[in-house]
């Protein structure tokens, strides 16, 4: 796997506050309000992150990998590679999509 070394620096050291999982979409809410959303394929998985800081994230084809504190990873399946994450600041703008 790669470092998504644009979508790392844009999250980098933001705390996870609230994960949502649905059929199809994974959302994280940070403590600044801002928020990732993630279209995924298969059913919600496991949050394996915790509430702590993402520290990076990596990506190869489908799979997108976000590692947090304390060596927690969680894997993802993403529904369309290359489109299917997005960073929205608190006010709604985009500060990632890919």
């Amino acid at each position: 796997m790669q470092i998504n070394e644009r979508l790392t620096d844009v999250i980098r050291g933001r705390t996870i506050e609230l994960v949502s999982k649905e059929e199809g979409m994974v959302t994280i809410l940070f403590d600044d309000h801002s928020r990732l959303e993630i279209k995924t394929t298969g059913g919600p998985g496991a949050n394996f992150l915790g509430e702590g800081r993402i520290e990076m994230v990596e990506e190869d084809g489908d799979s997108l990998t976000l590692f947090g504190e304390e060596d927690r990873a969680a894997t993802l399946r993403l529904a369309i590679p290359g489109s299917s994450v997005i960073v929205k600041a608190q006010n709604g703008e985009v500060e990632y999509s890919g």
